[in-house]
């Protein structure tokens, strides 16, 4: 095909059909364990996209099905044959997007609302810095300030769990880190991506980059694991001169306590840590496992871990924008989630993540507390 699929058609269709059935990826997907529906399961759906790059009809229940995959990629792990799963479901959707067979209306209207407001959730451009207090917005220099780090939040972190912009910009200014910050922060278009529409999303990551380039900006730290995954994977897929260095919050605060710049205190709490999907595993050039956790027993915490090996925890329940899809699955899969938690607290690098979780705790009315990983860095630093 002319346009921009993620792999060549032939190489997809090759990968697919060296699947031997074993189902072995059924048995970690969370979306197919929550469901027990195949058309949601990864070899469900390795099926659809079969037909998806033979050119044959799909139904709106595989489509859909296609659409409730998270891209954790949990079963890119798991496959016998190695087949990159999520890349291809990934991939299907891009080509259904090129023949105007996709996204779902959901995605549409939040891609919408994206263009309009320069955000994936929604808010009004004018309270992406309510967060911040005066005291701090008064001293700002925003794009004008002579740095060339910024400290970038994504749409998560600036409208729906702030405390995970301000925790992160408090710390660096408590600890004399050079950054500046955008009065008018663009989305990272990681939302656009996941749902295939290929072409936007490229020109968003152009003008980006264009507006990166224009104010001098050679270091990035993100907040977010999808604008992580987008700057870090993402942008560099397709542009090859983007050479500007991101870094995860975490990655900057943990050398910063390295380097004696700033001293953590025991709080003395027990916390389960759960790895963000595109802050670990879906990170392929700077997974950040060991990091986060050192930091928190600095903090004096007892870590509580979802699995044996961090690269395989499972996911929140909402990557890929599958909270709007199907949130009662969202909701199921984080139940399941918290079932096998032992402490009371969970503690992750992405706010997405900390937003989803506060919103199964609601729906199940279950006694679980999320945050975001600096609020205990913080109030480490306070003490």
């Amino acid at each position: 095909m002319k346009n921009d699929i993620e792999m060549d058609v032939n190489k997809i269709l090759t990968e697919i059909n060296s699947c031997i059935d074993c189902k072995d990826c059924m048995e970690v997907c969370d979306t197919y364990k929550v469901t027990l529906d195949e058309l949601k399961s990864p070899n469900g759906r390795l099926k659809i996209a079969e037909k998806v790059f033979s050119n044959n009809p799909i139904t709106e229940e595989e489509r859909k099905g296609l659409y409730t995959c998270t891209l954790c990629g949990l079963c890119d792990l798991t496959c016998q044959q190695e087949i990159q799963i999520s890349e291809i479901i990934h991939s299907s959707k891009v080509k259904l997007v090129d023949e105007n067979k996709a996204p779902l209306e959901i995605h549409n209207k939040i891609i919408r609302g994206i263009i309009e407001k320069d955000n994936s959730v929604g808010g009004n451009p004018e309270d992406r810095l309510n967060w911040l207090p005066e005291s701090y917005k008064a001293k700002e220099l925003f794009e004008k300030k002579d740095s060339d780090t910024l400290l970038f939040f994504g749409c998560m972190s600036s409208f729906r769990v702030t405390e995970s912009a301000l925790a992160p910009y408090k710390i660096l200014k408590l600890a004399g880190y050079d950054f500046k910050i955008l009065e008018e922060e663009p989305c990272c278009g990681e939302y656009v991506y996941s749902a295939g529409n290929l072409n936007l999303a490229k020109k968003m990551f152009q003008e980006n980059i264009e507006l990166f380039k224009k104010i001098g900006i050679k270091n990035l730290i993100v907040t977010c694991g999808g604008c992580l995954y987008a700057f870090d994977n993402v942008y560099r897929k397709y542009f090859k001169d983007f050479n500007i260095k991101v870094r995860h919050i975490i990655d900057v605060i943990y050398e910063l306590e390295k380097n004696n710049k700033i001293t953590l205190n025991p709080l003395n709490k027990i916390i389960t840590y759960h790895d963000a999907c595109r802050v670990g595993r879906k990170n392929k050039s700077s997974p950040l496992y060991s990091e986060p956790r050192q930091l928190l027993k600095k903090c004096g915490l007892e870590i509580k871990e979802l699995s044996e090996n961090p690269e395989e925890c499972p996911c929140c329940g909402a990557g890929s924008g599958i909270r709007g899809v199907d949130s009662s699955i969202c909701i199921k899969i984080g139940k399941e989630l918290f079932n096998n938690i032992e402490s009371k607290e969970i503690v992750t690098s992405c706010p997405l993540c900390v937003f989803n979780f506060r919103y199964v705790n609601f729906k199940n009315q279950m006694d679980k507390e999320s945050k975001y990983i600096t609020d205990y860095i913080l109030e480490s630093l306070r003490k």
